[in-house]
C-alpha cells in the first residue's frame, strides 16, 4: 500500500473480494458478509495514512474497520502485538479465579468441591481445597 494514496488499494481489495465472492457463487458456497471482519495490517507509516478509513467494501458489503478484532480466540490488532489479547487473557483468567475463589462459599461445600472434581481429572482424583 502506497503510505500516500490508500485509493488503489481499497479498489484493490474490492475487487479481489468480488472475484472470490462470484468463485464461491459459481461453486454453490455463499460468502456470508454478516459474518466477515476486516481489520487493517501494517507499518506504522501504513497505519497512519490510513487512519481515515472507516469502512471498506468487501465483496459487495460495506464492513466497519475496528482497531482490532478477535478471530479464533485470538485478539488481532493493527500492528500484529499481541498485548490486546494478553490483556484480555489476563482479565479473563482473575474472573474465573474470583469465581472460584468466591463462589464455593456460597454454593456450599459439594459446589466448591465440583471444579476441583472437574479440574484435577475427575472423582478418583479429588484432593482437598484448603
Amino acid at each position: 500500500m502506497n503510505v500516500t494514496d490508500t485509493g488503489p488499494a481499497l479498489e484493490k481489495l474490492a475487487n479481489c473480494s468480488t472475484t472470490v465472492r462470484l468463485w464461491f457463487l459459481h461453486n454453490d458456497l455463499q460468502l456470508n458478509a454478516d459474518k466477515s471482519e476486516v481489520v487493517i495490517i501494517g507499518t506504522a507509516p501504513q497505519l497512519r495514512s490510513a487512519a481515515n478509513i472507516r469502512e471498506v467494501k468487501v465483496a459487495g458489503s460495506r464492513l466497519q474497520v475496528p482497531p482490532k478484532l478477535k478471530s479464533l480466540g485470538i485478539t488481532i490488532d493493527s500492528h500484529l502485538r499481541f498485548d490486546c489479547h494478553a490483556k484480555e487473557v489476563a482479565r479473563a483468567c482473575k474472573y474465573h479465579t474470583h469465581a472460584l475463589r468466591h463462589g464455593g462459599a456460597a454454593a456450599g461445600a459439594t459446589g466448591a468441591m465440583a471444579p476441583a472434581k472437574f479440574w484435577l481429572g475427575g472423582p478418583q482424583c479429588i484432593w482437598p481445597l484448603q
